[in-house]
């Protein structure tokens, strides 16, 4: 495996595109990033643009950002489509790319199966000695550089896995005391594989909503909220911060269909909201903690969702 210094360790401040805004919206937003001094943007791939696809038109709309996948659920495609479509983007980006990866639903055997599939990658993108019994020959394009290949975690098994197997860890609504808690995860799984302590770029998404009508904001963090803290896996990382109370009353809320209901302490413990300033010093708690890149993940509200958007990357640019 390529050491993660000799492929791109990134630091500072990404953001992550979420919403479906019309295309030319879309590219416009990562372009104003770029603009502004971000380091990279990060597309989740939920139910609309395939976000390989759609990484490798910013590819040709930009030409400083990193772009990476944040994430692709493993059962999406099979490991010669996924490093398929990683190394277009790379070549077409000229080596920004970052493949992020993870398990989709929490089922037996996921970690397992995500071990395996970045496993394959890296015998496809790389040239990595394949596995015993295993038919796998890289890919005929000529990429600028190897692609870095990170997962999402949440629980420790997944972080130890990072550790041990990933050039990044993407992590996910979480406090500061999370990230530090993480990292150290993270350290042990590298050190149970001989790597350095560094060797993973540690890197949070921060659900943000700035700039615009605090109250409007507040209302669209809480259904967010609500919504992840009703999740078990998410229920379990909010306890492990001692936020377990608010984490079931925010799910409560989401259950009885009452966002009203979400505790504010909670919002305010894992996203960015209100004064700026103040929203800068958070930022600054996540890197404190040991977050290489702190991404930026805007809640858009309010009625013009592009303004909302636009609000949120000037409130916090680089």
């Amino acid at each position: 495996m390529a050491a993660v210094t000799a492929i791109r360790q990134p630091s500072g401040t990404a953001v992550a595109l979420r919403d479906p805004l019309p295309w030319p919206a879309f590219a416009s937003a990562a372009r104003a990033a770029e603009a502004m001094g971000y380091a990279g943007v990060f597309l989740p791939e939920i139910a609309g643009r395939d976000a390989l696809a759609a990484l490798t038109g910013l590819a040709g709309e930009t030409s400083t950002l990193l772009l990476g996948t944040g994430v692709l659920p493993m059962a999406s495609r099979g490991p010669m489509l996924t490093a398929m479509g990683a190394a277009t983007v790379q070549e077409r980006s000229g080596g920004r790319m970052i493949l992020g990866l993870g398990t989709g639903p929490a089922v037996p055997g996921a970690l397992d199966g995500l071990r395996e599939l970045v496993t394959r990658l890296r015998v496809l993108l790389h040239g990595a000695p394949p596995q015993p019994n295993e038919v796998s020959t890289p890919l005929t394009l000529d990429l600028p550089a190897p692609i870095p290949i990170w997962i999402s975690a949440l629980g420790p098994r997944a972080l130890r896995l990072a550790g041990e197997i990933a050039d990044g860890v993407l992590l996910n609504w979480c406090p500061p005391e999370r990230v530090r808690q993480a990292t150290d995860l993270v350290a042990e799984g590298a050190a149970s594989a001989d790597r350095a302590p560094g060797a993973v770029t540690i890197a949070v998404y921060i659900r943000a909503s700035l700039g615009g009508d605090e109250e409007a904001a507040m209302e669209a963090l809480r259904r967010a909220t609500g919504e992840y803290a009703s999740y078990p896996a998410y229920a379990r990382q909010f306890a492990a911060v001692g936020l377990g109370d608010e984490a079931a009353a925010a799910a409560a809320a989401h259950t009885a269909r009452r966002p009203t209901d979400v505790p504010e302490r909670l919002i305010r413990a894992i996203t960015l909201v209100g004064d700026p300033g103040g929203a800068r010093e958070r930022l600054q708690a996540y890197r404190e903690a040991g977050a290489d890149l702190s991404v930026v993940y805007p809640v858009l509200a309010g009625t013009d969702p592009a303004a909302s958007l636009d609000a949120t990357l000037r409130a916090l640019a680089p």
